[in-house]
């Protein structure tokens, strides 16, 4: 019987069991047992949500490329291996032609860093697999221990590297039809005569890394740009750069910033998950994979699949 029931939990048939699933994350949320999130009630209750990423000038070599985005994987001995193992096997049944993991990939120490860049390698997309950093893969100091974050960034940064994965830190990459990427951009390298996706890859702004001028340093307007910067709060100050796109995390979908005091006390915490338009731009902010701190049901763990498109969506 309770086999049974463990096996139900662990294995469920999301569309049927959506509404009570909802229901029950609601109750336990009302009289305060935020902490029951963390059961195999609700955190695998994963959302795979699908988007259009119109562009102006895609080339039509990119109409339908698919782009997975991940985020704040958090692996650390609260998030365990066989969870994120099971949903990197998910993101390999999407398909994608280019994963994207938009930071926060460990928040423990540094025997983290070898081990969620084995499981990230394990993705054999096309077009391969890109990798930015956020402010834990720096440490939890920011520029209080810059010197240990840096040595911490670096470290999984090689780690990342040595398993063929594309770390991207305040650097540009290029994404052409048909040709897979495992490096950043090459100015003296092969040219042709396809309009290329420009990838832009920016490092931490908590601890201080970010450097968006050497990052869109040679990336014009006229070709269409995806920006992976970890943290959306700093979306008004970059609209300064040729950026159509950009794909944040973070915020883990603020389900504690509901309320007017939480708002007044923080910065841009208006972006907190989903979609929005600003000023023309499209900003996407996923709310990660790690199972922590998903008190509300819309908090749910989010994998994002964009199919590249010349024409905006309807619902922009």
């Amino acid at each position: 019987m309770v086999d049974a029931l463990m096996n139900y939990l662990h294995t469920p048939k999301w569309k049927r069991q959506h509404r009570w699933r909802r229901a029950v994350w609601t109750a336990m949320n009302t009289v305060g047992l935020t902490g029951m999130h963390a059961l195999p009630l609700n955190k695998r209750w994963i959302d795979i949500h699908r988007r259009l990423m119109p562009f102006p000038n895609l080339d039509p070599g990119l109409m339908g490329f698919r782009i997975v985005q991940i985020s704040d994987l958090h692996y650390s001995p609260v998030v365990w291996k066989r969870y994120l193992e099971q949903m990197l096997q998910w993101v390999h049944e999407l398909e994608p032609d280019l994963v994207v993991v938009t930071g926060d990939l460990i928040t423990g120490g540094y025997r983290y860093a070898p081990r969620i860049a084995k499981m990230l390698a394990g993705l054999k997309p096309p077009h391969g697999v890109i990798c930015t950093f956020g402010n834990h893969d720096y440490s939890m100091y920011g520029k209080k221990q810059l010197i240990e974050g840096m040595r911490r960034a670096d470290y999984l940064e090689k780690c990342l590297m040595n398993e063929g994965l594309i770390v991207l830190r305040n650097e540009v990459l290029e994404i052409r039809p048909g040709k897979r990427t495992d490096r950043p951009l090459d100015t003296d390298g092969d040219v042709t005569n396809a309009r290329p996706l420009m990838i832009v890859g920016l490092d931490d702004e908590w601890s201080g890394a970010i450097d968006p001028r050497k990052a869109f340093a040679g990336v014009g307007g006229d070709l269409p740009v995806l920006c992976l910067n970890h943290n959306p709060a700093n979306c008004h100050e970059l609209l300064e750069y040729p950026w159509q796109w950009m794909l944040a995390g973070h915020t883990h979908g603020r389900q504690t910033a509901d309320s007017r005091v939480a708002r007044t006390f923080s910065k841009r915490r208006e972006y907190t998950h989903g979609y929005y338009a600003i000023q023309g731009r499209h900003l996407y902010v996923n709310r990660g994979l790690s199972y922590g701190q998903r008190v509300k049901h819309w908090c749910r763990p989010e994998m994002t699949v964009f199919r590249l498109t010349a024409e905006a969506p309807q619902e922009a």
